[in-house]
């Protein structure tokens, strides 16, 4: 019989195997690996990481990551940096979804890396989503299905497993499961037609794996998704006819914790259908949960079959690497698609590169533990500095609201463009926006970086370009559509 410790994927910490590390998974069994940034210094070292654990296991790990491109990204340097969903959302075009997904796959794969928990199929809605935002393909849930659908292919073919994510759709959310629990009271029918969509697709794209989200649904069932044998059973398993991978979002999120101690948690998970229970940061929990498992048991049917599912993904074929310079290219074409003229304000586009132009940027060193950035948290300022020559520069805050010397910049520039980076979740950001909107709307042209929902913060007369993400791909994008050119 199958121990129940096979179903877990648990987080490590450190960046490289501890004797803590190798002793949890020699005594649960655990089967999968979730590698976080505090797992990642370069490509190589995260190579050596996975080899390392495996070989002091002796058998293979379902080694997974959060590789989504856009806000969601784990390595600073030696992958190609994805402007991510929303940006393929304004490209249209499956054909770069697939080449997206194989690139992607081709970098992870030699890095000992099997499962990617993208792609994000969730809808947007016009209702802001602090947990979703421009990890979303848009609010064309048939052009979401066949992104997603294109983008698992491309990397299920290159070696390594998709997961769609967060079944069966979160985009309607108001709040964020990282922090509390979500609930959507959208009808079962206009649920079913919207935000199921793209799920379908996944499915019949043959998906290796669906992960649960950490939401309730009460036209489904009065239980958290998570935890809904209905959901689970009755939609993913009968509804969509899958029969692949089912893996549960992190247990350790806020909407799962502020009710349930972890170990309760991945019991009712079990019970519900799942195959793979994620815990990534809770240690005493990882240990508390394998423990109750094994004393409650579970159908020796259930987890054979889990078992089979989880083996099958371990031994799936690998595309060869990829180039980084053809991840580029790719990557640059994207973000060039994804910018938009969001309102035509009073300031005209192109802004003139002059030292009367203030370029306000967020203070990413606020934030540093938070987001990772290519090049560290300066990178972004560095980039705008060269892209815009010649004119002044000042810092807005993120985190903090000291917005030190900053009105006064602003009073005495002719022209601003304020880099905007989610105004409705960050104080600082907010502060900066109100003070440009209250003082400063017809000379400024603001750049939204994080989320294209800040657009109904801004006056009609400011002047707003979209750049649907905050790689640096994507800022130079958008830099260069709202900056003169250099001479």
């Amino acid at each position: 019989m199958t121990d129940p410790g096979r179903l877990f994927m648990f987080g490590a910490y450190g960046l490289e195997p501890t004797r803590q590390t190798v002793s949890l998974f020699k005594s649960t069994g655990a089967t999968g690996l979730l590698l976080l940034a505090r797992n990642i210094e370069t490509p190589a070292q995260t190579k050596a990481f996975v080899a390392e654990l495996e070989q002091r296991l002796g058998r293979p790990l379902l080694v997974a990551i959060d590789h989504e491109g856009g806000w969601v990204l784990r390595f600073k340097s030696g992958v190609t940096p994805f402007p991510g969903n929303a940006a393929l959302g304004r490209a249209r075009d499956p054909g770069l979804a697939y080449a997206v997904g194989r690139q992607m796959a081709r970098e992870l794969a030699p890095l000992g890396i099997r499962m990617n928990l993208a792609p994000v199929l969730d809808v947007a809605t016009e209702v802001y989503n602090p947990g979703i935002g421009i990890r979303s393909f848009g609010a064309d849930p048939g052009l979401a299905g066949r992104l997603g659908a294109a983008f698992i292919k491309g990397m299920q073919g290159a070696g390594v497993s998709a997961c769609a994510k967060h079944f069966p759709g979160k985009g309607a959310a108001t709040v964020d499961a990282h922090v509390d629990l979500p609930t959507i009271k959208l009808p079962r029918a206009a649920f079913t037609r919207t935000h199921l969509a793209p799920f379908r697709a996944a499915c019949a794209a043959g998906v290796d794996a669906v992960m649960t989200s950490h939401v309730r649904f009460p036209a489904f069932d009065k239980e958290v998704a998570t935890f809904s044998k209905k959901i689970v059973h009755d939609v993913l398993r009968g509804q969509l006819g899958y029969d692949g991978l089912v893996v549960s979002d992190d247990l350790c999120m806020g909407a799962i914790t502020k009710r349930w101690p972890v170990a309760e948690a991945t019991l009712k998970c079990l019970d519900a259908g799942h195959d793979v229970l994620m815990i990534a940061h809770d240690l005493q929990g990882m240990t508390d949960a394998v423990e109750l498992l094994r004393e409650a048991g579970a159908p020796a049917e259930q987890l054979e079959a889990a078992d089979a599912r989880i083996t099958r993904l371990l031994h799936r074929r690998k595309a060869p690497a990829a180039r980084l310079s053809d991840g580029a290219k790719l990557s640059a074409s994207i973000a060039a698609k994804a910018v938009v003229l969001a309102r035509r304000g009073k300031t005209a586009l192109p802004v003139p590169l002059s030292r009367d132009t203030l370029v306000v940027v967020p203070d990413f060193k606020e934030v540093r533990e938070r987001f990772t950035f290519e090049g560290g948290p300066g990178g972004p300022e560095a980039l705008a500095r060269r892209l815009a020559p010649g004119c002044a520069f000042a810092r807005a805050p993120i985190a903090t609201t000291d917005l030190g010397r900053l009105p006064e910049l602003v009073r005495r520039a002719e022209r601003v463009v304020f880099l905007c980076f989610e105004a409705r979740r960050f104080p600082g950001q907010a502060a900066a926006l109100r003070l440009l909107a209250g003082t400063a709307a017809a000379k400024t042209a603001a750049v939204l970086i994080r989320s294209s929902w800040d657009l109904d913060l801004c006056p009609k007369t400011m002047t707003v370009v979209d750049a649907a993400g905050y790689r640096l791909v994507s800022l130079e994008a958008a830099l260069s559509r709202t900056l003169s050119r250099r001479k």
